[in-house]
C-alpha cells in the first residue's frame, strides 16, 4: 500500500488503491497520433533506453511524440563512461528537446533516476516550453556507501562495482538486468557533484510535477522524492509512495501501478497530447 501527496484537495492522503480504482479506466490513444506536446524520457546512470521502454511506450499511448536518447557512455562497455560527465548528458538532453521542436510546441521531461536530476536541470535551464516533469526516483540524494569518498579515489580507481542487486526487490529480477555492472569513477564524480547543485535550482521550476519513489530504494534514498517536492515552485505537484518495489520501480511488483499513475498525470493535464 502507498499513499498520495498533492497539491490537488481531492487527491490528499489518498491510498494508492483507491486512487486506483477511481481513476484508471482510460482510452488509449493510437500509436500514430501526434499533437503539440512531445515527451523526452530519459533513463538513469549505467542504464541505458531498456530501462525506461514502458514509459516511451506509455507516451505514445497517449499521443505524445518522443524521444529516449541514448546519453553518452552508456549502452556499450562501462569502460566507454570513464571520462563521460554531466555536461555531456545535458548536451544529449539538449539535443534531444531541440528534435522535439521541429514536431512539437511544447514537452514533457519523464526521468528516472540521474534521468529525474537531468531533467529538474533541464526545467530549471530552459524553462520556457516545459509542459510537465515526471521524475521517477529523482537522484537527488545517492545511497551508494562510496558516494561520498568517490572524489578521492578519482585519481587512482578507475571503476567501482555498481552493487545492482541492491536496486531490485528480488534478486531474480536483479540477475536479469541490464547495464553496467561497474561504473568509472570520474564520471560517477561528475554526477554526484551535481545533485546539490540541481536542488538549488529546484524553486525556478514552475511546471506540473508528478514523483514517484519507493521507500525501500536502497540506491536512491527516498528523502530525494521529499526534497523535490518541497522545492520545486509548483503549484500542480504530486509526491505517490511506493512500498514493494527497490529502485527499479518499473521492474518491482509495482512496475503496473506506477504506470497507471503515470497515465493518470499525463492524461488528465494533456488529454490526447
Amino acid at each position: 500500500m502507498s499513499a498520495v501527496t498533492s497539491m490537488q484537495p481531492e487527491m490528499s492522503r489518498m491510498t494508492y488503491s483507491s486512487f486506483h480504482q477511481q481513476t484508471f479506466d482510460l482510452p488509449k490513444v493510437p500509436l500514430a497520433a501526434h499533437g503539440t506536446t512531445g515527451a523526452v524520457i530519459v533513463h538513469g546512470f549505467t542504464s541505458d533506453q531498456r530501462a525506461v521502454e514502458p514509459l516511451r511506450q506509455l507516451a505514445h499511448e497517449l499521443g505524445f511524440v518522443t524521444e529516449a536518447p541514448l546519453l553518452r557512455g552508456h549502452g556499450g562497455h562501462h569502460r566507454e563512461l570513464r571520462g563521460v560527465c554531466w555536461s555531456d548528458w545535458m548536451t544529449d538532453l539538449a539535443e534531444a528537446r531541440a528534435r522535439l521542436h521541429k514536431h512539437t510546441q511544447r514537452v514533457v521531461l519523464i526521468g528516472f533516476s540521474m534521468g529525474g536530476l537531468l531533467s529538474f536541470a533541464s526545467a530549471a535551464q530552459q524553462a520556457a516550453d516545459v509542459a510537465a516533469i515526471v521524475a521517477l526516483a529523482p537522484a537527488l540524494r545517492i545511497a551508494h556507501p562510496l558516494a561520498p569518498v568517490a572524489r578521492m579515489a578519482r585519481g587512482w580507481l578507475p571503476f567501482i562495482p555498481m552493487g545492482k542487486s541492491s536496486g531490485y526487490g528480488d534478486q531474480v529480477t536483479a540477475r536479469r538486468t541490464e547495464g553496467y555492472k561497474w561504473c568509472a569513477v570520474d564520471s560517477f564524480c561528475s554526477f554526484y557533484e551535481q545533485t546539490h547543485r540541481v536542488e538549488r535550482v529546484l524553486p525556478q521550476i514552475k511546471a506540473p510535477v508528478l514523483l514517484i519513489h519507493s521507500r525501500q530504494d536502497r540506491v536512491i534514498r527516498p528523502e530525494s522524492a521529499r526534497i523535490a517536492y518541497d522545492g520545486v515552485s509548483s503549484a500542480d505537484k504530486q509526491l505517490i509512495w511506493f512500498e514493494r518495489s527497490g529502485h527499479r520501480l518499473l521492474d518491482g511488483a509495482d512496475g503496473p501501478a506506477v504506470l497507471d499513475c503515470v497515465r493518470h498525470f499525463l492524461h488528465t493535464r494533456f488529454g490526447h497530447a
